[in-house]
This record gives C-alpha cells, structure tokens and sequence, in this order.
C-alpha cells in the first residue's frame, strides 16, 4: 500500500487499530539529511516492559513499517498485525482520542453563553448517546474548554495594551513604539 503522507498512513493504522481494539503509537522514526526516510508504527504496548511500565507493556510485535520517498509518498514495507496481549475494541485508547470540530465549537460556544463545563459536556455525551461512544474523554474536553478561555483573554489583553499605546501616541508626539 501506499499513502500520500506519513500523517495519512497513522491515520489509516489508527482507525484499523480502533476497529481491532488496541492502541497505537509512533514507534520510531529515521532521518537522512535532515529528511524523513522511514518510520514505524506499532502497538501502545510494544515497549518491553522495565518496573515503571510493568502494567502495560508486553512486547507486542504488531507494527507497520513505511518508507518515505523524496515527494512526500509513503510505502508500507513491512505489517505485523498479530497481537501477543487481549483486543478490546469497544474502548478508546490515547492514540484514538480526538476532539472534532462540532465538539470543539460546541464546547467554545457553551463556554461563551455561561454554561458550565460539567453542564456542556453532559450535553455531548447526551447528544453522541452515551459517555462511551464519544471519541474523547472528560479530561479532553476540559482541557480544551481551558485553553480557549486562555486565547480569548490573551487576544483581549493584547487589544487592550495596543489600543493603550495607540492613546499615548495620540496624546504625546513623542511616544512611539518600536
């Protein structure tokens, strides 16, 4: 197979590790001259396991290796799709989490009107029928909720310090700004 990119390639792997039941992750990527010429995809769990990440890890072999040509085109050279550990696919794992635009807008505008995070994403869990058939957890949606609120506050700081300035610089022919 091949893909127009590396993105679309984990993109694919991604969705077929949602429909198989496990997590994936970037497992390594090679350099040539400051350009990308192979990467590898793998298993959540492909790690070996050491004391810290003994509850997760167990070396599972399943991976997917691509080789990235000079205009960008990716080629799968390698797959590996048998797993050593249990498939669950009825659950989200980190790689398979993602906020879509209607959830995004959704939770900007909740936000602006006054609701209450708990209050807006009750709302989306009702709307996607269920905590778990969102692609996204409670966590995600709070955090994105909180970095919106920090845009909107630095966007209106910032207007407010340049109209500070445009003032001076109509009140004092000599204040400018470099």
């Amino acid at each position: 197979m091949s893909f127009r990119c590396v993105q679309t390639a984990f993109t694919f792997y991604k969705e077929h590790s949602r429909l198989t039941g496990f997590g994936v992750v970037k497992k390594s990527a090679k350099k040539l001259v400051g350009q990308l010429k192979n990467v590898t995809f793998g298993c959540d769990k492909c790690q070996k396991t050491t004391t810290s990440n003994q509850s997760k890890r167990v070396d599972c072999k399943a991976k997917v290796n691509c080789q990235v040509m000079n205009d960008g085109l990716c080629i799968v050279t390698k797959v590996i799709l048998e797993n050593n550990h249990e498939l669950e696919p009825a659950v989200f794992f980190s790689s398979q989490r993602e906020l879509s635009r209607t959830v995004k807008r959704s939770l900007v505008v909740h936000d602006i009107v006054g609701l209450r995070p708990s209050k807006s994403i009750r709302l989306l869990e009702v709307e996607a029928q269920g905590s778990e058939r969102m692609r996204c957890t409670l966590k995600n949606c709070c955090n994105y909720i909180l970095q919106q609120r920090r845009l909107r506050i630095l966007f209106s700081d910032t207007a407010v310090l340049h109209q500070f300035f445009v003032d001076m610089q109509s009140k004092d022919k000599f204040f400018f700004i470099q």
